[in-house]
């Protein structure tokens, strides 16, 4: 792990102690009154700062400097590890598209530039089901209800097609994040409209409840990812998430799997799109997914630049808030 310091100084390129005792001067020099050169840290000094290790803060004058080399950070978020920082909490530029130009990245140019297709599953009552229904004299209106409503006569469901609730969450999380920090143009479209037109790059939300991913994993030939059966100790039959790399994870009652997944479909074809996938397993695995990719989409891409990967996220049954990464599959 490394101090959000450490990624910054990645990103300008400053990866060595005399380049950053270079820029440290330069912006001394700016202060009021001026710190003289020769005041940066030691080389010792320069390497805590980077490894997360401090106890407190720097001297005073350090504090001015990396404020002023730094805007819009303060010193304690600097110190900060990178993956502990919200990316909504940090300052970002804003390129030609009005987009973040790191989310940018994030996303892929196509996307970027052709705007962010986001994805539901939607499911509906099953032949024999609908045949019961009839036979029982219930209406197709009739089929969903709220429970315990003090209502519960006056609802009618005119379209019986459903979206599971955990899949909305994640995906509202996600499209909150692109609203804020983009000028993107978003559409919202469901699973089976997308497979029958796939050709562009999409966000896709829920597991195998989720057409799009069975697209994936059915046309690639080496899909970073698989969804396989794991019986359980009761026979019941739940699912397990395997990567490429042999880890394998199962949802449990009090720890559900989130995944956020970016994949080249046609690599050739189109080196810049991306399917970008956000799901899980277990209730609070998709909305853990999608709340972890709204806040922690940053220090992702700090960590895999233009590469396909899968992030396997861990969420405590409480709170999609509790998701946490817990490894990192880079292609």
């Amino acid at each position: 792990m490394a101090t959000v310091l450490k990624m910054l100084l990645a990103e300008r390129h400053l990866k060595s102690h005399p380049d950053f005792l270079a820029a440290y001067d330069k912006c001394a020099a700016l202060l009021d009154p001026p710190i003289p050169s020769g005041h940066g840290p030691a080389k010792a000094q320069y390497y805590q700062w980077l490894s997360g290790r401090m106890i407190g803060l720097p001297r005073d004058y350090h504090c001015r400097v990396l404020e002023k080399m730094f805007p819009g950070w303060t010193v304690e978020g600097l110190f900060q590890m990178a993956d502990s920082v919200p990316a909504a909490t940090r300052p970002h530029e804003v390129g030609p598209s009005g987009a973040d130009v790191q989310l940018q990245a994030f996303l892929g140019a196509e996307m970027t530039t052709r705007g962010a297709t986001v994805v539901y599953p939607t499911f509906e009552l099953t032949g024999p089901s609908v045949n019961a229904l009839r036979k029982a004299g219930i209406s197709r209106q009739r089929t969903f209800g709220k429970k315990d409503s003090a209502f519960a006569d006056r609802h009618h469901v005119d379209v019986p097609v459903v979206v599971a609730e955990n899949d909305v969450r994640g995906l509202l999380y996600v499209s909150s994040l692109l609203q804020r920090r983009t000028s993107i143009p978003i559409t919202l479209e469901c699973d089976r409209d997308i497979v029958a037109r796939c050709d562009r790059p999409f966000i896709s939300f829920g597991l195998s409840s989720n057409d799009c991913t069975h697209l994936y994993l059915e046309t690639v030939e080496r899909p970073l990812f698989t969804i396989r059966d794991s019986p359980a100790e009761d026979g019941s039959n739940s699912e397990c998430l395997e990567l490429t790399d042999g880890t394998r994870y199962v949802s449990s009652d009090n720890r559900n799997i989130g995944i956020i997944a970016r994949v080249r479909p046609s690599p050739d074809r189109h080196p810049d799109r991306y399917w970008i996938y956000c799901a899980g397993l277990g209730r609070r695995g998709t909305a853990g997914a999608g709340w972890y990719l709204a806040n922690y989409w940053r220090p992702l891409q700090q960590r895999v630049g233009d590469r396909e990967f899968v992030a396997v996220i861990g969420v405590h049954k409480y709170s999609d808030q509790t998701a946490g990464l817990e490894h990192l599959l880079i292609e």
